[in-house]
């Protein structure tokens, strides 16, 4: 238990810290968003790449990935199911309810309590999130909110990703053997090595970025609830559902994994998600949005710290 909550305590630390610096204006949000590009593009890849590196890669994984993706687009769907109940009606839905902080707060979440050794667990799970949210949530939202035609943007721009070039990478040296050379002569040694500082600087900075933006509009506040309890019901139910009687069939799992699924199903929908709907849609949809991620991000984070203290 001590060590458990010894983990805790720096991420309760570094988010007070992150609403520290907000509270009294010592940096300003141009110089947060331009410190997460910095994060996202640079340290998270690093993190992504040397989990994929060092990762025992197995068939089953390439599996996984497609069984995450599939079941993306079926809470998708859901979504859009729901959005066609009277009373609940709303056009952000189906984008609500799919879709996660797999990068800003999963990976810092899981490998801050079970240890940067684990990660591979969560990313193989985030590879399946980032295929679904570049292909298909984007040019979904392009389509639903600004009534845009599918083009090739969306492909370009996932190709150029850091993250998902990270992540074929790292696969491509691991399957070629090369993990274990390049530490056997100085100056790959070298690079690797600036890359595990670079790793290192992911969760603290991430932690700080999180904290910084949790601010609640108390004018959108009833519609944030009813979007977060709808989206935490639907995704548990169809998760687990899912995994009993699809995922478990086909992929054979282990504690940590399992840990690394409910750590991937109670995160908050994307951090960014309220910058593309600001982009796709009008000023409140931004807004409502951005109160929801909020609202959900403290939520994972209450859930996560009462599920840590119960294994």
């Amino acid at each position: 238990m001590a060590d458990i909550v010894a983990k805790i305590i720096p991420i309760l630390l570094l988010i007070a810290f992150g609403r520290y610096l907000s509270y009294k204006h010592i940096l300003s949000q141009s110089t947060i968003d331009e410190i997460k590009k910095v994060v996202m593009d640079v340290a998270l890849s690093s993190v992504l790449f040397l989990a994929f590196i060092n990762m025992e890669l197995k068939a089953e994984y390439f599996l996984l990935c497609l069984l995450i993706f599939v079941l993306l687009c079926i809470l998708y769907s859901i979504g859009v199911g729901l959005n066609r109940l009277k009373g609940l009606r709303h056009p952000l839905i189906p984008f609500i309810i799919t879709g996660n902080a797999f990068g800003l707060l999963g990976i810092t979440l899981f490998g801050t309590v079970f240890g940067n050794e684990n990660i591979g667990k969560l990313s193989i799970l985030g590879v399946g999130h980032e295929f679904f949210i570049w292909f298909v949530f984007i040019t979904l939202m392009r389509m639903k909110l600004k009534n845009e035609r599918l083009s090739m943007d969306i492909a370009k721009e996932m190709i150029k990703s850091p993250l998902i070039i990270s992540v074929v990478l790292g696969v491509v040296l691991n399957i070629m053997g090369l993990g274990v050379w390049i530490q056997e002569y100085s100056f790959t040694k070298g690079l690797y090595t600036t890359l595990q500082y670079l790793s290192n600087l992911a969760t603290p900075l991430i932690l700080i970025i999180v904290g910084y933006g949790l601010k609640f509009d108390k004018k959108y506040m009833r519609q944030s609830i009813q979007f977060v309890l709808l989206r935490s019901i639907s995704i548990l139910i169809i998760g687990y559902v899912f995994k009993f009687f699809i995922m478990d069939r086909l992929v054979m799992t282990d504690v940590m994994f399992d840990y690394a699924y409910f750590t991937f199903l109670i995160l908050p929908p994307p951090l960014s998600l309220s910058i593309f709907v600001g982009n796709y849609s009008t000023k409140e949809h931004e807004e409502l949005t951005n109160n929801t991620v909020v609202l959900n991000t403290v939520v994972t984070i209450a859930v996560y710290i009462l599920f840590v203290l119960t294994i």
